[in-house]
């Protein structure tokens, strides 16, 4: 076809006037229009742009749900806590043993620039008033010689499968270790790598290390018989802010898309 270089309107090849204002079409040739036709290269930048717009619907939607939900599940200091349970028993302790723990390097400092170390939290209050509770945090071959001829319940068969919609406690099973009376109280020791005392609601906060570690449950004045209420919880810097990350990815990617789209579907 070709067009008026009077009016611009279309003509048949073989017209030698302008069917619209009558002008003479001698001497036009054809001119492609602009952006007319769809080629492959068009083609597969449009296709990009959808999956760009696509793919930011689901990290908009995914980023916004992490941060509803993450409301929910962690408390005001943005741990993920379990439920309260009582744990009681009439020896001297109750112990969590070998909990090995491996921090990687990397993986650490990833942890660190997204806003902190992985921190674990206990809380314990004593439902007997006149016995002050003792929380710690030790290494292994520190903990088997303070209490490895003491009479303790260990906690076994420990399995924590969270749902934030049920305020539970990991499982577990008590199995007793005999032996004797600690040969005094755990406070007169300095090798906790963290500990907690005293009357009330007692928080044990502890940003772990590489090692094999025990965590202790007893009386203050290592008595027998310790009743307590317990909640454990955990914080991961990377939980709290993954909602905005995703988030805000998913802002700066549907822009992106759309403006793709724009310049190569509606824009011609």
């Amino acid at each position: 076809m070709r067009y008026c270089p009077k009016c611009g309107k279309e003509n048949s090849d073989t017209a030698e006037f302008c069917r619209h204002c009558g002008e003479r079409m001698a001497g036009v040739t054809y001119v492609k229009p602009r952006g007319s036709e769809w080629n492959a290269g068009r083609v597969i930048v449009t296709i990009i742009g959808a999956l760009m717009v696509f793919t930011a619907f689901g990290l908009i939607m995914g980023g916004g749900s992490l941060r509803a939900l993450s409301g929910t599940i962690m408390d005001e200091d943005g741990y993920i806590v379990s439920g309260l349970e009582r744990l009681s028993t009439d020896s001297y302790a109750m112990v969590v043993q070998d909990l090995d723990i491996h921090i990687d390097y990397e993986a650490s400092r990833v942890l660190r620039a997204m806003g902190g170390d992985i921190v674990f939290k206990l809380e314990a209050r004593s439902r007997d008033p006149s016995k002050p509770v003792f929380l710690g945090v030790t290494q292994d071959q520190y903990a088997s010689t303070y209490l490895g001829q003491v009479e303790y319940d260990r906690l076994v068969s420990g399995r924590w499968e969270y749902d934030p919609f049920v305020n539970d406690f990991p499982d577990y099973t008590l199995s007793r270790h005999p032996g004797q009376a600690p040969s005094g109280p755990p406070t007169m020791h300095s090798f906790w790598a963290a500990h907690q005392a005293g009357t009330g609601n007692q928080v044990l906060t502890w940003s772990p290390t590489t090692g094999s570690y025990w965590v202790v449950v007893m009386n203050e004045d290592a008595s027998a018989v310790v009743d307590a209420d317990v909640r454990l919880g955990v914080r991961v810097p990377l939980i709290g802010s993954l909602g905005s990350i995703l988030l805000a990815s998913g802002i700066v990617m549907g822009l992106i898309g759309a403006v793709i789209l724009y310049f190569t579907v509606v824009r011609r």
